[in-house]
């Protein structure tokens, strides 16, 4: 798949990107160093690799990871491995003044700086997408020949180190793949000295050290190989070389631009500011303080550039940071909820290069010939391909079979075409997949008795009976047929595989089916029980993140929603309170949506599996906790706070639909709407008072402004008489492409 007839890039958002002065920085910061990876360190990465840095003062942890390096096979299921650390240990004191430990989401650059004797020491940290490398910098400003230090490497799995001149190397073998990385010390200054299991550094002036590793991984090749030991070893060699010919300077300018693309494109402030206390009492004991929303907002966004660029794979549990080799789920790719809700941002929050690693898995395992996927649809006599539950990179796929997981994959391959309207994407890449994907619905679905269609033996993740017609299937299989019906009528497809999945589709049930207590079912037979507070909203699939249940389409839909969600209450683990954010968002609940997101940033300590609702929440260091660390979370929330501020409705965008009151003034920059537009929008005392759109696409405009009056219009010819406005609070207007166009409202 070309990257480049899958993804529009840079084209798909030009306004967010105004220059603007008075921007609030986005940053972590604190005052001690972490003791606890899970709970305090802090994340960089690149997209393939990362790290987490501690920010001791005599003695540093760099831990690091790859996110190809597995154990396991096609055989077995294996886990995430951890890569390794990189150890500073210093000749200085642990007593130090003026510590700070902070992580710029506006660079993507952690810092570490304190003063020890009258001398300032500064560490920078930075994983480079342009130069694959993890960077550590280390000075003393003002000061020279002030850095005294050795470094050591550790394989995390206890392999030996080799240690040759200025150059750290780890390297082994798992079940199925081999490994290397290496780290390279560039010291400035003083005297360096090579030593059995360590670099020695005396009387330096600054020290860069280069950390980069690889497998030979390949999602594509039959045995998920290519290359051996050697091939590895030339590959980081050659990375290290060529990051190793650069200055510091040069290194880092070319982070911060490649970075800053992405992240700048977004901002939301929400009249807040960066307070003066650290981070960790920001979450204990100012909860409420909105500077929290933002920066929790933008840390997904963060996240996601950090762990889903390039590469072979898309984020895993923990995106790609992990310090075990036991992680819990094994860091796997959890098809009920958790691998989709990893992306659920990626369109909205203006990421769309972020869904190629997720959208690359998801094309080359449905069409892998023979591969596992398909396997598990061959021994039930069907075409296409289907998954269990746990999956690891190998195409292994066990625990309670899911069928409904590849009608769900592919939503996110329709979506990332309805937001950039790349037809070469469509037709080469998303096309394949969701044509295989219904016919193995044709094969398995059955008439119900009354001329519906339902899917059979299925369940309701993570909880109840296995039916008939659940739910949770009845809906995904829906989107899935609509979604490729639509595709088809793009791609002018017009052949008796759509004949059939327009008749399938006109007998298919829906899934929407009100219970006895007035609530949407979740299964056909067993009643459901009120007050079930399980943590999976599977029935509510059509309410989010599909778009079948809405108040703008079915108001008795739409309440029955609301009761189920009434239902299944406000407790949880991180991720399911992240849901319940973008739900109560789809209903308009601004006030709940809030609350939900509150309790989704409960602090918690608890860095061991639980599922009460006590313990779930976040870290210190804002990694959200099931318990313990899963990052969709993260994801989930930057996605809900988005909806809180964006939808895509049937009568057009709707703008800030779901403000809560203690966010009523403020604005957004970036947020992006399918058919190619893109949002900066201001509002005062919780009403609209400004709002452009960006067009990329050259698309008709469509909004849903209810209670809104429009006073003026730049941009649309004819200003307001060129809008069409339609009772019902929608109106419209042609775009062209590369043209933005400003509203202001009374």
């Amino acid at each position: 798949m070309g990257a480049g007839k899958c993804f529009l890039g840079l084209a798909v958002c030009l306004c967010g990107l105004a220059a603007n002065a008075e921007r609030v920085p986005m940053k972590l910061w604190y005052d001690e160093p972490a003791k606890v990876w899970m709970t305090s360190a802090l994340p960089v990465g690149n997209g393939e690799i990362g790290a987490m840095f501690f920010g001791g003062v005599a003695k540093e942890q760099v831990q690091f990871n790859d996110k190809t390096l597995w154990s396991g096979n096609q055989n077995k299921r294996g886990a995430y491995q951890n890569m390794g650390d990189l150890f500073f240990e210093f000749d200085t004191p642990e007593t130090c003044t003026n510590y700070r430990r902070e992580l710029s989401l506006d660079d993507a650059v952690g810092s570490v700086s304190y003063t020890i004797g009258g001398v300032d020491y500064l560490r920078e940290y930075f994983a480079s997408n342009p130069d694959s490398v993890i960077v550590v910098r280390l000075s003393t400003p003002g000061n020279k020949g002030k850095l005294n230090f050795s470094l050591r490497m550790q394989d995390g799995r206890q392999g030996k180190t080799r240690t040759d001149r200025q150059t750290m190397t780890i390297s082994g073998t798992l079940d199925l793949l081999s490994y290397e990385a290496q780290a390279l010390l560039k010291a400035e200054g003083g005297t360096v000295e090579t030593k059995s299991d360590r670099i020695s550094v005396r009387g330096a002036n600054a020290v860069t050290v280069l950390l980069t590793g690889a497998t030979n991984f390949d999602l594509a090749s039959d045995n998920y190989t290519c290359g051996d030991a050697r091939t590895i070893h030339e590959k980081v060699s050659a990375r290290l070389t060529k990051a190793a010919a650069k200055s510091y300077k040069k290194l880092k300018a070319a982070h911060l631009k490649d970075y800053r693309t992405l992240f700048s494109r977004v901002e939301l402030d929400l009249n807040a500011q960066l307070p003066e206390y650290t981070t960790d009492i920001l979450v204990r004991e100012h909860k409420d303080n909105a500077y929290l929303d933002m920066l929790y907002f933008q840390y997904g966004r963060y996240l996601m550039i950090g762990s889903s660029r390039g590469g072979l794979l898309p984020s895993n549990l923990q995106g790609l940071w992990n310090n075990v080799n036991n992680p819990a789920w094994q860091c796997d790719y959890h098809s009920n909820i958790n691998v989709q809700m990893n992306y659920w941002p990626a369109e909205v929050a203006n990421l769309s290069e972020c869904y190629e690693p997720f959208i690359r898995y998801v094309q080359t395992e449905a069409l892998k010939q023979g591969g596992s996927w398909q396997q598990v649809a061959r021994k039930e006599n069907c075409r296409g391909w289907a998954v269990h539950t746990q999956n690891n990179i190998f195409g292994y796929t066990d625990w309670l079979i899911n069928r409904p997981a590849n009608a769900w994959y592919c939503t996110h391959l329709w979506q990332h075409y309805a937001y950039t309207l790349n037809k070469d994407y469509l037709r080469e890449t998303a096309w394949p997949v969701l044509k295989v994907t219904c016919q193995y619905w044709f094969d398995r679905l059955k008439d119900n008795g009354n001329g519906k269609l339902i899917a059979p033996n299925e369940w309701s993740p993570e909880h109840g009976p296995w039916e008939d017609g659940v739910a949770y299937a009845q809906q995904l299989i829906y989107a899935l047929f609509d979604e490729t019906l639509q595709a088809a009528d793009v791609l002018n497809v017009d052949d008796a595989f759509v004949t059939e999945l327009k008749d399938k589709f006109a007998r298919l049930d829906n899934g929407l089916h009100i219970g006895s207590w007035g609530q949407i079912k979740e299964w056909t037979v067993q009643e459901d029980t009120k007050g079930d507070h399980q943590r999976h909203l599977s029935h509510l699939m059509a309410l989010y993140p599909c778009h079948q249940i809405s108040y703008l389409i079915n108001k008795q839909y739409a309440d029955a929603a609301k009761t189920a969600l009434d239902s299944r209450g406000d407790g949880a683990t991180g991720w399911s309170r992240a849901w319940k954010v973008a739900c109560w968002a789809r209903l308009w609940d601004g006030e709940r949506a809030y609350r939900l997101l509150k309790q989704a940033q409960n602090i918690t300590d608890v860095t061991i599996v639980s599922m009460d609702d006590n313990a779930g929440g976040v870290y210190e260091n804002l990694f959200c906790a099931h318990p313990s660390f899963q990052i969709d979370g993260n994801f989930g929330a930057t996605a809900g706070i988005a909806e809180m501020m964006l939808q895509n409705t049937v009568k057009g965008v709707h703008l800030i639909p779901a403000l809560p009151s203690v966010w009523s003034n403020g604005y957004y920059k970036g947020l992006r709407a399918k058919n190619g537009f893109t949002f900066d929008v201001t509002w005062a005392n919780g009403k609209m008072t400004d709002m452009t759109v960006y067009s990329a696409a050259g698309q008709e405009c469509k909004l849903y402004l209810p209670n809104v009056s429009i006073r003026s219009v730049k941009g649309v010819k004819g200003g307001l008489d060129g809008l069409a406005k339609i009772s019902d609070g929608t109106v419209t207007f042609p775009t062209e492409s590369g043209k933005s166009y400003r509203f202001s409202f009374e």
